[in-house]
């Protein structure tokens, strides 16, 4: 595959926009709003607000994509997410640790989640755009594979100029956790800085626009996308295992915690770890998918993860879950890699982004079922391990219902 500018330009928003989930709802803020802003009760509103994100993304990603794809406005639509996106997050600069800048917190960490899943709709929609047919999976995974690597090395760099230095860098002051807040503002630029190559270099999709009223098109892009071959069992699946990584995902770290002692650094650590292993995941996972087949490749990452999520469930010590779970991630990188890599090859040109919605719907519209039946297994039995088998249950359903060919 040859690497030109604007297959370049295309994976660097990978680069640009992973580090706004790390740092914003995974490491560093969600953990600064949940202990300082609103300690009292602030993990059940992050975590209702992360839900109402997802379900507002599983209703709007179908429409934003039909509208995208019958008024040729990809491009258009990418950008306005992204700015939305660095707008909400750079806002979080402003909220102070105190429980009155709770709802400000909020509402705009539901904004920047919101406005960050959308934009992939359009990103994913440009993917034929920069690579042929026959490279659609190593261009994906090239793709995911920066993404990985930038939000490790967004991290690092936040961690040793402002979080753990006493004096922070630039003059920034550690009152009222400004050391803390910067960081927004830090992946809000990343993103707007990484995101423009894309602007320059990378096409709109070919234009091919629809008459049909609006309502209209929308229902002809569902029937479209239920008459494609394996499309139907493909979106089924895709939400049985995106719900099983949704929990991996809010779940890993505290069960490392609960089960094995890991300190929040160890955590820390592990999660680096685990996305370095994706990243590689998903380079060598797009190799393979251009010459097996996406499917082959997904259905084998499902395996393997259900596979390696057992041992970890199981394992006596530590040593064991630490190479079970950083293990895990050379299949995580190449399922979701692979995953946009199939729709690509499926989806008309006219259809792209409708299409893109409907696999973003079907991942977010129950997002919300893995961490419920995790919390139920937990209070029903005592034992994380029990709660941690939804994740392989979630797994193996995915693969059963996979499309074959």
């Amino acid at each position: 595959m040859r690497l030109s500018r604007r297959l370049i330009a295309w994976s660097l928003y990978d680069w640009a926009s992973s580090p706004v989930p790390t740092l914003h709802a995974t490491f560093i803020f969600s953990v600064f709003f949940t202990t300082a802003v609103m300690p009292e009760g602030g993990t059940a509103a992050w975590a209702w607000m992360t839900s109402a994100s997802a379900l507002a993304v599983a209703m709007a990603a179908p429409f934003l994509g039909r509208f995208a794809d019958a008024r040729d406005a990809v491009r258009l639509c990418l950008a306005l997410a992204t700015v939305m996106g660095a707008l909400a997050t750079a806002g979080l600069w402003f909220v102070k640790p105190d429980l009155s800048f709770a709802m400000l917190a909020l509402g705009l960490s539901a904004l920047s989640i919101f406005a960050m899943e959308i934009s992939f709709v359009f990103y994913n929609a440009m993917l034929p755009s920069v690579a042929r047919e026959d490279e659609f999976g190593r261009a994906s995974g090239l793709a995911w594979g920066l993404g990985y690597a930038g939000a490790i090395i967004a991290l690092v760099i936040v961690l040793l100029l402002f979080v753990l230095p006493d004096q922070p860098a630039f003059g920034v002051s550690t009152g009222d956790a400004g050391h803390i807040r910067i960081t927004m503002c830090f992946a809000a630029l990343w993103l707007c800085l990484f995101a423009v190559p894309l602007f320059i270099h990378v096409p709109a999709p070919p234009a091919v626009r629809s008459h049909e009223p609006f309502l209209a098109s929308l229902k002809h892009s569902f029937r479209i996308a239920m008459t494609i071959p394996g499309m139907p069992r493909f979106l089924l699946a895709r939400m049985l295992f995106a719900d099983g990584l949704v929990t991996l995902f809010a779940f890993g770290g505290i069960y490392a915690a609960t089960v094995f002692g890991f300190s929040q650094t160890m955590v820390l650590v592990f999660g680096i770890i685990l996305n370095v292993t994706a990243g590689i995941g998903a380079a060598l996972g797009g190799v393979a998918d251009d010459r097996f087949g996406s499917l082959r490749v997904m259905r084998l990452c499902l395996l393997a993860l259900a596979a390696l999520g057992l041992i970890a469930i199981m394992a006596p010590d530590e040593a064991v879950f630490w190479a079970a779970g950083a293990t895990l991630g050379l299949f995580i990188g190449p399922l979701q890699s692979s995953a946009r890599a199939w729709v690509a090859r499926r989806a008309p040109p006219d259809q792209r982004a409708s299409l893109f919605g409907l696999m973003m719907f079907s991942g977010k519209a129950t997002s919300f079922v893995g961490p419920f039946i995790y919390g139920v297994l937990v209070t029903t039995t005592g034992s994380d391990r029990a709660g941690m088998a939804v994740v392989i249950l979630l797994l193996l359903a995915g693969w059963v219902v996979m499309p074959r060919r």
